[in-house]
């Protein structure tokens, strides 16, 4: 009886919290003309299946979509839960500045599902997955403008709220929310892929039997990583469990950003090798775990077919520590166009001097690597293990390649004195040299950001400095390199350090009650940075909660760490371990011998070899043209996006073609790759495969069962067409517009000179001159005004048929010809292709 009514239930909240018909009216106002709330990406369910899976979770991005769309945390949590058949998974994104105040003005909740287009109360789970701790400031207002308190214990009292979890990569350092008065209800504070599936698996088995909120929490205390506030009270251990597998989002939902699609990451190794005492994401993730080239090829092309991937990243802390890196890139390079070679560390450059040349023959044209202090003093403070010698030979290395660009980061550590800064102005001087021998135009960045000291680290324990000793010491930073002759970068403000240092040691929850007046005074949203009035009224909330700003930032013993809020988590570092290293680097003393001296696996080839294979394998590049219909899913987004889906289905139709696509290649519609979809219906879609292929490929275009299963992977993105051997095809184009037609200026500018000649009631025909014609913009153009739109409720529509030259821009036409009643709404005129 129960399951019946929580369904009837469900029901009547999916409808009370449908903002469809609202995205529908206002798309075209929003950033991307609402491309990043559409919803619908490679990947993810249809929206259908919402009534079949009676557990609802909607995992909400605590940033904007362009800002996490190359973040595959969401991507992985996604895949987990879609994986089982009880679980509906959606995704929300803060919404952009502009577009937050559209919401505002149509009380539209900022936990709103892009695939389903449901509020939160429609679901049975948030997940707020937080990948800095300067998100954290944006619980509120998520909350808030959907509906939900912000007080825990009267979101436990009512069954209708869904319950609230934070996790993600940040997650163990979010203390400031934490407490009896939590923002959230529970904290995952792990990565283990079976944790996570076991989290889903109670509260949507629990909810199912029709168990409290409260019940269910009780429950999911008793996986290791997950963190309530029972467990608070309790003093409980928590445990992150490093020893389980790693799932790689081989379904990952492709973004509809440019520079993303086709496009994908894969985890190379976890954790790092070396033991720099400021890095949370090494010291989180011990031990080092890397994984073999084998299973990461084998997985790689999984993604590929999935995804339809022409381009890889290799996602590591230092991708050329990896045992098998020469291997991964040769074999890697023959599956993808592109291989993304991320940031390293000097001194592994200086260990395998042939590892530039690689890498450069790879087309990695901009290097990265973190310096940290601009002194060996310094340096071993932190513990960088980075020798003067070993550094110089590698930055030799690298401007020998005369690679474009060389990024150089570092840390202010509020410890810099004259010495310091002489011998940094004397490496300064030597990297002048250094490049002028290479003959080098490299441009040399130089990118500065204050030390936040995270818990977890050796640097926990120690004092961290206010923001004027920062500012001091990267003015004089960036003087030096600037006067050398190179470009100095704050990689954030002073001011956004103080909050994040106040907030990833807050230990205090009077923070808490701090930040909410601060966030609740300035109404302050975190996007990018922190701004003042929040950054001033924040301060001045500490005061009164008198809480002295100074003592937030100093050190503290061993044993005063171990009643901090994050000692209750055990993250298979003791504690103990953590201090006798902090010991150490505050005296100027190093553990560790760095990475120099690691063995490192040899190529099996050479540099000239690999450049053989890559220039071959372009070489051997075709493209095959395909005639496609694009449905309406394809309107409005990147041409390139269409291509990619239709490359994904024939590898999937095809697994044995994988192996040799390409990439995208071109569009009838569209000018070049970054062009979106404003023509739909008939095209021409190129794509590029290994010309070894194509016979099979054009053996498989008159195979009905394999169009059939390519039709089915397409998944109601349009359909793969036949096209006839020697045959002619005219392209003509319908335009059906809410807007009355009036193509006199758009003709006028062009120079399109005609003769109206009327041939029935409503139906007009432009007869363009010769010397028109000859333009190539238009050829031949009716006009059919007006006509009873039943769709629209009989609203009038006015109809466009025209025959385009080959240059014909049909977002030209649509925004110059039609009486738009807006600057956008020209994106609501429907324009389709047929080719007959």
């Amino acid at each position: 009886m129960f399951a019946l009514f929580q369904g009837s239930m469900k029901m009547d909240k999916q409808r009370e919290y449908d903002y469809l018909k609202w995205y529908e009216e206002v798309y075209p106002l929003l950033q991307g003309y609402g491309l990043w709330l559409r919803g619908g990406e490679i990947n993810t369910l249809d929206k259908k299946e919402y009534d079949s899976r009676p557990y609802r979770v909607l995992f909400a991005r605590l940033s904007t979509y362009t800002d996490v769309a190359s973040s595959f945390t969401h991507s992985c949590l996604y895949q987990i839960a879609s994986e089982n058949p009880d679980i509906f998974p959606d995704i929300a994104y803060l919404p952009p500045h502009n577009d937050a105040k559209i919401f505002e003005k149509h009380a539209v909740p900022w936990l709103l599902g892009t695939g389903t287009k449901f509020g939160a109360k429609a679901f049975d789970m948030i997940g707020f997955s937080n990948s800095i701790v300067q998100e954290v400031l944006n619980i509120p207002k998520f909350l808030e403008t959907s509906g939900i308190p912000l007080n825990r214990q009267e979101r436990l009292e009512r069954e209708d709220l869904p319950l609230i979890i934070l996790g993600g990569a940040n997650s163990i350092y979010t203390t400031s929310i934490w407490g009896n008065d939590s923002w959230v209800d529970g904290v995952f504070v792990g990565h283990d892929a079976s944790e996570i599936k076991k989290l889903f698996e109670i509260a949507s088995s629990m909810r199912k039997l029709g168990e409290t909120k409260k019940k269910i929490l009780e429950k999911l205390e008793n996986i290791p990583a997950f963190y309530s506030f029972p467990s608070h009270a309790k003093n409980q251990k928590k445990e992150i469990d490093h020893s389980g597998p790693v799932v790689a989002p081989v379904k990952g939902i492709v973004p509809y950003i440019e520079e993303e699609i086709g496009k994908g990451y894969i985890e190379i190794t976890r954790g790092c090798k070396a033991l720099c005492s400021f890095c949370a994401e090494n010291w989180l993730r011990k031990p080092y775990k890397e994984f073999g080239e084998a299973a990461l090829f084998k997985e790689a092309l999984k993604m590929k077919m999935e995804m339809g991937l022409e381009e890889i990243d290799l996602s590591s802390f230092n991708f050329n520590i990896h045992s098998e890196f020469y291997k991964i890139l040769w074999d890697f390079s023959g599956l993808f166009k592109r291989i993304g070679l991320k940031s390293q560390r000097f001194d592994v450059i200086a260990a395998d001097p042939a590892m530039v040349e690689y890498e450069h023959a790879a087309g990695k044209s901009v290097f990265s690597a973190g310096l940290e202090g601009i002194s060996a003093r310094l340096r071993k403070y932190l513990n960088k293990n980075l020798d003067d010698e070993i550094l110089k030979k590698s930055l030799g290395l690298v401007f020998k390649m005369k690679v474009r660009e060389l990024k150089i980061f570092i840390l202010s550590t509020g410890l810099e004195n004259d010495d310091d800064y002489n011998e940094f102005n004397r490496f300064l001087e030597a990297i002048k040299k250094i490049k002028e021998v290479a003959m080098a135009n490299t441009r040399v960045i130089f990118s500065i950001t204050p030390l936040v000291k995270f818990p977890w680290t050796p640097l926990e324990f120690d004092k961290a400095y206010l923001s004027d000793v920062h500012a001091k010491v990267i003015s004089s930073i960036s003087g030096h390199v600037e006067r050398n002759g190179f470009e100095a970068r704050k990689a954030i403000e002073t001011k956004e350090y103080v909050v994040s240092q106040i907030l990833v040691r807050a230990a205090d929850e009077k923070i808490k009650y701090a930040l909410l007046n601060a966030l609740k005074k300035t109404d302050f949203t975190y996007y990018n940075s922190v701004r003042e009035p929040f950054f001033s009224r924040f301060m001045d909330e500490l005061s009164k909660e008198q809480i002295e700003i100074s003592r937030l930032f100093d050190s503290f013993s061993l044993e005063e760490s171990m009643s901090k809020p994050w000692a209750n988590v055990e993250t298979g570092i003791r504690r103990k371990a953590l201090w006798e290293v902090y010991k150490k680097n505050v005296n100027f003393e190093e553990i560790g011998k760095g990475l120099y001296n690691l063995n490192f696996s040899r190529p099996g080839f050479s540099v000239e070899e690999y450049k053989k294979r890559v220039s071959k394998i372009t070489a051997d590049e075709t493209e095959k043209s395909f005639f496609v219909n694009v449905g309406k899913k394809g309107r409005g987004v990147f041409c390139k996006y269409f291509g990619i889906v239709l490359a994904r289905a024939i590898m999937k139709a095809e697994p044995s073609l994988a192996p040799y696509f390409r990439s995208f290649a071109a569009s009838r519609w569209a000018k070049d790759d970054s062009e979106p979809y404003w023509v739909t219906g008939d095209d021409i879609v190129a794509l590029r495969w290994d010309k070894k292929v194509i016979p099979l490929i054009e053996e498989k275009m008159l195979d009905d069962d394999f169009l059939g299963r390519v039709q089915s992977h397409l998944e109601g993105w349009g359909r793969l067409k036949k096209i006839t051997p020697g045959k002619k095809y005219k392209t003509k184009i319908k335009f059906i517009s809410p807007y009355k037609f009036n193509g006199e200026e758009y003709f006028k500018k062009r120079k399109l000179k005609h003769t109206l000649f009327k041939e029935t009631e409503g139906k007009y025909r432009f007869e363009f001159t010769k010397e028109s014609v000859k333009k190539n913009i238009i050829l031949e153009l009716n006009s059919h005004v007006p006509i009873k739109n039943r769709d629209a409720g009989g609203e009038l529509d006015y109809i466009i048929e025209m025959t385009p030259g080959d240059k014909f821009d049909a977002k030209e036409f649509m925004q110059e010809a039609f009486e738009c009643q807006g600057k956008h709404n020209w994106v609501k005129i429907n324009a389709t292709s047929i080719m007959e």
